[in-house]
């Protein structure tokens, strides 16, 4: 009953949301930009708000990293240049000084004519040998004595060295060296530098070689400064280029000849390279500058703009927050009330608040409507109620005459055919039925107390159906729920007449109460004659109220249970011919609760 006052609640309340609300169905529109309407209002706020910040920030902030960018490029590109073309200048300076030496040296002609003849013996070689020393040491010492080692001559006169000579005599059967210096035709040839043992030193030094030639201009053997690579070494690193630089000469192969040693750059991805080529010969000034440390320039004002476009974006963010809250969060509160009101939700549990003047007052409003439909539904509920007893009091009068005139039948039979005292007991088994029904004026009862006027029943029935056990399988736990009264008589009634009372063998009534998901399960199993599919279909029609001729007392639990528990609760009945019938009572589970406040707690 409570079940359905809710649905007519409901269904005033669906009306007036028709009314106000525009249904799902028609907000739906072939236009697209009808959709847009369909939307919530704070992710509209968030999609406009969002670009409308972000996408500035994120352009301006593009543009004015790669314009600083570009700049600090430029400004680096630059004096990167200017410094490696001064080292440039430094180098070029210092190989035209060497080849002006070897020049001076190599065309001497108090040298050339050393080598005009073989000498004889070891006395003309230490001659020559002298001679070569007198005229050369003074020339080496007044231009660099610190890095020229040696002077080496390659004649048919035979091998003479000024300077200090090497174990493996500077490499001069070097075919490559040979024949570079020989292609020159007297001019300057820079062999890359090489590790030579001097001593009882390794020393890395290069070999300036040219041809010598004798008054008539005809080759007669090549010559070579043996220079050491450390003047190239200090040029390159009293250079200005800073730390964090690969600085580095190479050969026409793009072979590093010698390269700056001290802090080498790191390897990176991102570096600015310059190329200065030597004029004097084929070697080239090569740098490598690391643009790691312009980027994380660069990297720290992009955090910083995104930190700033954080910034405002959560300021937006409160400032959409307080829209929300102001707007958006009292409507989602206002449907939440017509929700709860439609779901039959009483008005004084419904929220009020703070918000729009305009929201908050259809909300006072919408609530003072409900109070109006609730004060109607409870004058309803009021004749409900009246209606409801004068059904159940009908129907109790309905099953009271039916069930004395088959316990007075019963006492008959017994009269008749046994003539025994047995007659006492079915009396005070009768005595006890009719105490219960009639002084008990409270709807539930205890389940024990119920269980207990069901054995006097059984005790009553046995006189006439004999061959028939009565098995209880009952939770202890289970013995103070309450229920209706006089629920299970008529399912064991129905069990004994129509199943047990035809049948040629022992007959079995099984009575099984549990609880299952805080509900309680009553089934009233009988091994009897079983139900045809016809006669199910029609007392399935016969509870569902379409069939009132037949099955009183069917009719009237079902009645009874749905009219005080809801219509999700009742009977059901399977059966199979010939396999027995299965009655399942399915309804609440209630301890130690009245009448009243079960209904106060549907109405909730």
């Amino acid at each position: 009953m409570l079940l359905e006052l809710k649905d007519g609640v409901s269904e005033v309340l669906l009306i007036s949301s028709e009314r106000l609300h525009f249904k799902k169905e028609d907000c739906m529109s072939i236009y697209e930009w009808y959709k847009w309407r369909n939307w919530k209002l704070q992710y509209k706020l968030m999609i406009i708000y969002i670009p409308l910040i972000i996408l500035p920030s994120v352009v301006g902030l593009t543009i004015l990293t790669n314009s600083y960018n570009q700049t600090s490029q430029d400004v680096i590109s630059h004096y990167s240049k200017t410094i490696i073309n001064l080292t440039r200048d430094k180098i070029d300076t210092q190989i035209t000084d060497y080849n002006d030496i070897s020049l001076k040296l190599f065309t001497k002609s108090e040298i050339i004519r050393l080598f005009k003849d073989i000498p004889e013996n070891q006395f003309e070689r230490l001659g020559i040998q002298r001679q070569l020393e007198g005229n050369i040491r003074p020339a080496i010492g007044e231009i660099d004595i610190n890095n020229i080692i040696s002077c080496v001559f390659v004649t048919k006169s035979g091998r003479f060295v000024v300077g200090n000579d090497s174990t493996d005599y500077y490499n001069d059967n070097e075919q490559t060296f040979i024949d570079n210096v020989e292609k020159s035709n007297g001019a300057p040839v820079w062999s890359n530098p090489r590790e030579f043992h001097i001593g009882n030193r390794e020393v890395q030094a290069f070999r300036l070689g040219r041809v010598i030639k004798d008054d008539n201009f005809q080759p007669i053997g090549i010559a070579y400064l043996v220079i050491n690579s450390r003047w190239l070494q200090n040029t390159l690193t009293s250079s200005q280029v800073g730390s964090g630089v690969e600085l580095a000469v190479r050969d026409s192969r793009d072979q590093v000849i010698i390269k700056k040693e001290m802090q080498l750059a790191k390897t990176s991805d991102n570096t600015l390279d310059i190329v200065a080529q030597i004029k004097q010969n084929d070697w080239s000034v090569f740098a490598s500058f690391s643009l790691a440390e312009l980027y994380g320039t660069v990297h720290r004002m992009s955090g910083f703009a995104v930190g700033l476009i954080a910034l405002c974006t959560v300021i937006g963010l409160v400032a959409t927050y307080i829209v929300v809250t102001d707007l958006v969060i009292p409507i989602k509160r206002l449907r939440g009330n017509m929700y709860q009101g439609i779901k039959g939700v009483r008005p004084q549990l419904m929220i009020k608040f703070k918000g729009a003047r305009e929201i908050c007052e259809l909300n006072d409003l919408f609530i003072s409507f409900l109070y109006e439909i609730y004060n109607l539904v409870d004058d309803v509920k009021k004749n409900e109620k009246k209606k409801r007893k004068a059904e159940l009091k009908l129907l109790q009068n309905q099953l009271s005459p039916h069930f004395l005139y088959n316990t007075l039948n019963s006492i008959r039979w017994m009269a008749l055919i046994r003539k025994q005292d047995h007659i006492r007991e079915m009396v005070d088994a009768l005595t006890h039925l009719l105490t219960y029904s009639l002084h008990n004026a409270e709807e539930l009862v205890l389940l024990k107390d119920e269980l207990s006027v069901m054995k006097d029943y059984v005790k009553i029935q046995k006189v006439r159906y004999q061959n028939f056990q009565f098995i209880t399988h009952i939770e202890a736990k289970l013995e103070n729920v309450k229920i209706l009264k006089f629920l299970l008589q008529p399912l064991i009634e129905n069990a004994l007449i129509h199943g047990l009372s035809s049948i040629d063998r022992p007959g079995e009534i099984k009575l099984s109460i549990k609880e299952n998901n805080n509900q309680l399960i009553m089934q009233v199993i009988d091994n009897g004659t079983g139900i045809s599919n016809e006669r199910l279909s029609s007392i399935h029609e016969i509870l569902a109220g379409k069939n009132e001729n037949n099955h009183i007392g069917l009719r009237s639990v079902q009645e009874r249970i749905q009219m005080y528990y809801g219509s999700q609760y009742g009977l059901q009945i399977l059966s199979m011919e010939g396999s027995g019938t299965t009655m399942e009572i399915t309804m609440p589970l209630i301890t130690d609760v009245g009448v009243e406040t079960h209904e106060e707690s549907d109405d909730c």
